[in-house]
């Protein structure tokens, strides 16, 4: 089990890595805005450019899929 201090550890450290990394996809053709954007967001020409906080490109864009797969 972990102690107070490691999960505080854990969370210190997550923020002090994050990045920032721009993820782009093809707006789908069911897609509605009708949640809070956890992220910035713009669309331009039928695609979705994401500025997403992570710690690797790979959870940005699974971050940026399951908000989209919310936004139907």
């Amino acid at each position: 089990m972990e102690t107070a201090k490691d999960i505080m550890d854990h969370f210190i450290n997550r923020a002090k890595n994050l990045q920032e990394f721009e993820v782009t996809t093809r707006v789908p053709e069911d897609f509605r805005m009708n949640s809070v954007v956890p992220f910035d967001l713009r669309i331009e020409d039928a695609t979705i450019y994401a500025t997403v906080w992570a710690l690797e490109f790979d959870e940005a864009a699974k971050k940026l899929d399951d908000w989209l797969e919310m936004c139907k």
